[in-house]
């Protein structure tokens, strides 16, 4: 209903925050650091939405190298925020678009392998498979599946017929494993040039996280730096990058940035961070910090 609460993480993913939007809600973000989501944090947040008179509606999460910050939550902290959505009766829309995506080990067990009842899963095929097949699915409580079929319809009417044949013949016989493994490879080597690149051009007090898996860099200016005014200097360098402001829905996160590394080759991604880190080093010294 308009006015009810969602809560996400800080900063939390654009296209959710849209539809979020779109129905009325009110998002209210959920401290993260290194390691996701901080289960405090969350425990704190809905103390004061609850005292506050207002209904929560649901948890929307992604604790698989998340967009756009790229981290992981660990196994543990997945287990304390079941506990704190389940005492709390808040559902939890648990959304996994990247998790076989991961570089070196695999991600922990997902939400929902705990707590059927409770978690709404939901996973996609455009990134693993590929970009333009735009097909989804959720695995819902029993309760909720009439109401998440009229929805949909309502939303969509209903999903490409054409693309959901090709994916499950694709799935039927085609090793997409293997294809997902290569996938994950290639993504890793970008990561490396991309975090190899950071720690020689950026200046010494911008910091930035170190993904697993996944697409996405989270870089943190200092917080005299704009980085949506930056936008222009930066497409003047051949550089794109998404302004923080993007991924939260109060109007915070001015200092920060997303960077994608999947679709550049290494030597691209090398060469547009170090010209991205001669805007920045500009800026810096315009307006007389230190680096």
């Amino acid at each position: 209903d308009p006015g009810d609460v969602v809560l996400v993480e800080a900063p939390s993913y654009v296209g959710a925050l849209g539809t979020f939007k779109q129905y009325e809600s009110q998002v209210v973000h959920v401290e993260m650091d290194r390691d996701g989501l901080v289960p405090d944090a969350l425990r704190n947040a809905i103390k004061v939405t609850k005292a506050a008179g207002k209904q929560i509606k649901f948890l929307y999460l992604i604790p698989n190298y998340q967009n756009p910050a790229g981290v992981l939550l660990p196994a543990d902290r997945r287990g304390e925020i079941l506990d704190i959505c389940r005492d709390e009766k808040i559902f939890i829309v648990e959304d996994n678009p990247y998790g076989l995506l991961g570089f070196d080990k695999p991600s922990p067990n997902a939400m929902r392998a705990s707590d059927s009842e409770n978690v709404i899963y939901l996973g996609t095929f455009s990134k693993t498979i590929a970009p333009g097949l735009r097909v989804g699915w959720a695995l819902v409580p029993q309760s909720l599946k009439e109401k998440m079929v009229i929805a949909s319809e309502s939303s969509i009417l209903c999903p490409s017929n054409f693309t959901q044949l090709v994916i499950s013949s694709y799935l039927a016989n085609q090793p997409w494993r293997d294809q997902i493994a290569s996938f994950a490879k290639l993504y890793k080597e970008r990561r490396d040039a991309a975090l190899v690149a950071l720690d020689k051009y950026f200046p010494n007090n911008v910091t930035w996280t170190k993904p697993e898996g996944g697409f996405y860099i989270w870089i943190t200016l200092p917080p005299e730096i704009d980085a949506n005014a930056l936008v222009p200097k930066a497409i003047a360098a051949k550089v794109a990058y998404v302004p923080g402001t993007a991924f939260f829905a109060d109007g915070l996160g001015s200092w920060s940035l997303r960077i994608s590394y999947c679709y550049p080759t290494a030597e691209r991604i090398t060469e547009g961070i170090k010209s991205l880190a001669g805007v920045i080093k500009a800026e810096m010294e315009n307006r007389q910090i230190t680096y």
